[in-house]
């Protein structure tokens, strides 16, 4: 039976993706439920680089927002700018992110065929991911950097192996190139990149091929020059105004909220955002946010530790509430995450007032979700504590997924998750097909 299914799903395998990916268009489609929050910063970055040659990621006639001149890098403002330019429609971004996804299987299938598995075994996987895994392609039909950056993500991760199977410019390259474009589509990503430079350092003084990791330089350049670059805009040297507000809003907020309660925290917050707007600069006002986030944090490690553990369980098995609301156009009324109520209401109580307001639907569907997802994580536990694997590749896998976790994992957000999911799919597909395998020799 399962062969004749892999068979099946090997053959027909590019149709049915292309299929899964058009329904979820013509859903985004019809509902009209394409923006998050976040949206309006990337739309209106594109407009304003258009018209007033800005990076500025806000209505440019609205209030002026000081931080939102280096609240997003330019990358994926960009894309939307050239993509409209060509065919003038939200969704025709949307089309060329699917597109994006179809290629990133591509990789995958690709980079796993070259390291011995089945093409018929990765397909099948492959195949069941995207039922199981809806948060993909759910993402892949809103105007947000996620999926792009997945894409950007997965090429590095790709290059920055073959920089260690087959060492050459060209192999060091791309893995460069690609991890200056993560760093130019999403803050979080600027340090990934300098710690594989320093995993394939040890790697390249012990083969004498130091001379390979000149590429790797593009990242410090990269660095230095954006930074310079906010700098001659606000004033202040720094890569980007999300982080003090990552740190206070999020990191400090929660940690408080922990301690004190919910009100309390946001009352703080709150205070501190009075004296950061009336800061006389932009420096001072990053300074006020940063630094009374970092005091609020350090007033409270264990705390924030535990909190921190907390949301990098979440990040692995959130389910996707928030996007199937979104991309369902569902209200959401009472029916609040599971995360966020739990952290505010207790663990039962949480559960209990989490179940009474979600839909009977939908909670199917997000129960299926979170059995696949605890699934996933396990494997990919198992997968880095198995001692058949490949090691650099296990210690690649690992450094992507935990770089990400580590950085944004305080969230527990399943969008968060598709940056690195690839590597997620990948090492679990090692796993089980390591197992597999060795079954069937020992029936052969």
């Amino acid at each position: 039976m399962w062969l004749k299914i892999s068979s099946f799903i090997n053959k027909w395998f590019w149709p049915l993706a292309v299929l899964l990916h058009m329904a979820y268009f013509f859903q985004a489609w019809f509902s009209g439920s394409i923006y998050l929050v976040d949206s309006i910063d990337y739309l209106s970055q594109a407009e304003n680089f258009k018209n007033h040659g800005s990076l500025y990621a806000a209505p440019w006639d609205a209030p002026i927002k000081l931080d939102f001149f280096t609240f997003r890098p330019p990358l994926y403002g960009w894309l939307i700018l050239v993509i409209k330019s060509i065919v003038n429609s939200d969704y025709a971004v949307l089309a060329f992110q699917s597109i994006l996804s179809l290629i990133s299987f591509g990789s995958i299938i690709q980079l796993l065929s070259k390291l011995n598995i089945e093409k018929g075994f990765v397909k099948s996987a492959l195949m069941l991911i995207l039922i199981a895994y809806p948060s993909h392609l759910i993402h892949c039909n809103f105007i947000m950097s996620d999926i792009l950056f997945q894409f950007i993500m997965l090429q590095a991760f790709i290059y920055s192996y073959y920089s260690f199977k087959e060492a050459n410019f060209k192999h060091t390259g791309l893995a460069a190139f690609f991890f200056v474009l993560a760093m130019l589509t999403k803050p979080v990503a600027f340090l990934l990149g300098f710690s594989i430079a320093l995993i394939l350092l040890i790697v390249y003084i012990r083969k004498h091929q130091l001379k390979l990791l000149l590429p790797f330089l593009l990242l410090p350049i990269t660095y230095h020059s954006y930074c310079s670059y906010n700098k001659h805009i606000t004033g202040y040297y720094h890569y980007s105004s999300v982080s003090p507000y990552f740190v206070l809003k999020y990191m400090a907020k929660y940690t408080n909220a922990q301690v004190y309660g919910e009100e309390y925290a946001d009352r703080v917050q709150d205070s501190v955002m009075v004296l950061a707007n009336a800061a006389p600069n932009h420096t001072e006002r990053y300074k006020i946010m940063n630094e009374a986030g970092k005091t609020f944090i350090a007033q409270n490690p264990l705390v924030f530790l535990k909190f921190n553990i907390k949301g990098w369980f979440a990040f692995m098995l959130d389910p996707g509430r928030f996007d199937w609301v979104h991309f369902l156009n569902i209200d959401e009324g009472n029916f609040l995450g599971l995360y966020h109520t739990i952290n505010t209401k207790g663990l039962v109580n949480g559960m209990l007032e989490f179940l009474s307001h979600a839909p009977l639907q939908l909670l199917a569907i997000l129960f299926f979700s979170l059995i696949f997802n605890f699934l996933l994580a396990f494997v990919f536990v198992a997968y880095l504590f198995s001692k058949k694997q490949n090691g650099f590749l296990k210690i690649l896998i690992f450094l992507f997924v935990s770089y990400i976790i580590g950085s944004t994992g305080i969230l527990g957000l399943a969008r968060y998750r598709i940056g690195i999911a690839p590597m997620i799919w990948m090492a679990a597909i090692f796993y089980i097909y390591a197992i597999w395998n060795e079954k069937r020799n020992q029936l052969s």
